[in-house]
């Protein structure tokens, strides 16, 4: 099987080079793959100290690796932290991340690329976020004598790894020293294919929401949109979604809005102004009357969830639901359309009435008539409960990464 994964590898790096000529990403993965190895080797081969190397797919697994790298820097300033990204839009947006000594993508996963990366490095101890595994490069890695940890890991039954042409994906798994789980139903597949050296401790996106939630400042230019209204907040947006928040936006007169849209290009932009009269793009808010604030940056949405009276998180009826976390940390009532499915911490939060999947325009209208005009109080504390039972995975990885 590791000889198909090879070929596997090498297909989709042609597919790479004939998607460059057209599609931007592909050629950004591509560009920033050019002497990718000879700049990572001159700019770390000389160190021979402590190396964590962290390797995440893309934003999303950041987040999740982030507060155990920002722990392991606070407690020890020599170690050495080397971090790759596998996408441009992660690597992109946090090339610059100041905990990290060195911020690369992570190289062509060959045997060849893997020994030059891994010689180059040297790291001491590996953790891979989630299920982004390249073998070649964990083996390499391994046969090097580091400790690999694999966190924030949540299998299904449909994954490759449990299935008959899983052979490499099962090797990869089995590199790996320890294993944290999300969840008991990780623990009992991985253990269907032999696989004991794991830890159920959660998700440290919980304890990332919940970091910057109790650290979030006040934006006084929010405070002074919101002023004493009621407001929705609603983050992460496609167009679908904006459609059904169009049709409800004059039924709640007294209500005023908040859009923070996935894509905040100046067409997009313009396109929302239209969409929603009396708005305003927060670059340009200063004071008025305008009902609805169209945010026009990026960073800003984990903090505006706090002012949120019903939280509106986009996705469900496009590409697949964004984070509702970052809303719910701040026990804030939540909202979302039904494709859910990859997030299936929204499944078991609805299951339990903590938050709501929506499906229509009608069944849009009437979840926010009721959050918005009812009291929400209790609401709000078992949402927070729910968030505190599910932190913890940090501190368990930290002493597992501190002992070993």
């Amino acid at each position: 099987m590791l000889t198909f994964y090879n070929i596997g590898i090498r297909l989709y790096h042609f597919e790479i080079l004939v998607g460059s000529l057209f599609n931007p990403k592909a050629k950004k993965w591509l560009e920033g793959r050019n002497d990718l190895l000879e700049k990572i080797e001159a700019k770390t081969s000389r160190f021979s100290g402590e190396t964590l190397w962290v390797h995440c797919a893309s934003l999303g697994e950041f987040e999740m690796a982030r507060p155990v790298m920002e722990r392991l820097r606070q407690t020890d300033s020599n170690l050495r932290i080397i971090l790759t990204f596998y996408s441009p839009s992660g690597y992109e947006v946090r090339q610059q991340y100041e905990v990290a000594d060195h911020v690369f993508y992570l190289p062509l996963d060959t045997p060849q690329n893997a020994k030059h990366f891994i010689r180059a490095i040297k790291p001491t101890k590996v953790i891979f976020v989630k299920y982004d595994l390249w073998f070649h490069h964990l083996n390499e890695a391994k046969k090097f004598g580091a400790k690999l940890m694999l966190i924030s890991a949540q299998f299904r039954p449909s994954q490759q790894y449990f299935r008959f042409y899983g052979t490499t994906g099962r090797a990869a798994l089995k590199l790996f020293d320890r294993i944290f789980l999300v969840d008991e139903n990780s623990k009992k597949l991985l253990a269907g294919i032999g696989i004991e050296n794991t830890t159920v401790c959660g998700d440290t996106r919980y304890d990332r929401v919940m970091e910057i939630a109790r650290l979030a400042a006040s934006i006084p230019a929010i405070e002074a949109f919101k002023g004493n209204s009621k407001l929705v907040v609603c983050g992460s947006t496609w167009a679908e979604d904006e459609k059904l928040l169009s049709y409800c936006f004059n039924q709640f007169s007294k209500t005023k809005w908040i859009i923070a849209p996935h894509e905040i290009g100046e067409a997009n932009i313009q396109r929302l102004q239209k969409l929603f009269p009396n708005s305003v793009r927060l670059s340009k808010f200063e004071k008025g009357e305008a009902k609805v604030l169209i945010v026009d940056s990026i960073g800003l949405l984990n903090k505006l969830y706090r002012y949120a009276d019903v939280a509106y998180v986009g996705g469900g009826f496009r590409t697949g639901l964004h984070n509702i976390l970052e809303a719910t940390a701040f026990g804030t009532p939540t909202v979302f359309g039904p494709n859910h499915s990859r997030f299936p911490d929204a499944g078991e939060m609805a299951d339990k009435g903590l938050v709501f999947s929506i499906q229509s325009e009608d069944e849009l209208r009437t979840k926010l008539n009721e959050l918005l005009h009812q009291d929400q109080s209790e609401l709000k504390v078992d949402v927070l409960k729910f968030m505190d039972s599910r932190t913890g995975a940090t501190k368990a990885i930290l002493e597992y990464t501190n002992e070993c």
